[in-house]
């Protein structure tokens, strides 16, 4: 293998690596509550999502609905989550409480805090340095949420 595509592969996973250390430590974002990654990141999308049900949330989050379906639950405990009914009986809409909208805006505030270089390296790429990026981060994307697919599929056949 190519001794520059073996760093890079090195690189992103140490990305990936103390991207998990730190997704596993839950953060107090100005509530009293620690919320771990799944959960901030939950709130975060509800935020930017209003009125949104269970079903585009688990589809926005690429995650499944009963996954989706067990954080709502324990958002709902803190209190920082509400269900809200829509036109349609079977299905409601997720909104943040006044207590989730402190999470959301700590997680905003806690965002443009750790990303500020990423707004810098940004400004100096040019737009095809951006397009690879993009591409990049798009292929890399697509193939997780095949692999997360495929050992779904795995677990169920085993089970």
């Amino acid at each position: 293998m190519n001794s520059e595509l073996q760093l890079l592969i090195d690189q992103f996973l140490k990305i990936l690596h103390l991207y998990s250390v730190i997704s596993r430590k839950p953060v107090d974002y100005g509530t009293g509550d620690l919320l771990y990654f799944t959960e901030i990141h939950t709130i975060t999308t509800v935020g930017k999502n209003r009125e949104i049900n269970m079903t585009h949330l688990a589809e926005k989050m690429g995650v499944t609905r009963g996954a989706i379906s067990q954080t709502i639950r324990k958002l709902e405990s803190k209190n920082l989550v509400f269900k809200s009914n829509s036109n349609n009986k079977k299905e409601f809409n997720l909104k943040l409480s006044e207590k989730g909208q402190i999470a959301y805006k700590g997680q905003m505030s806690f965002q443009r805090e750790i990303f500020t270089f990423a707004e810098t390296l940004y400004e100096k790429g040019t737009v095809q340095n951006r397009e690879l990026v993009k591409g990049l981060f798009e292929a890399i994307i697509h193939n997780m949420q095949e692999r997360v697919k495929a050992m779904e599929a795995n677990k169920k056949v085993k089970s």
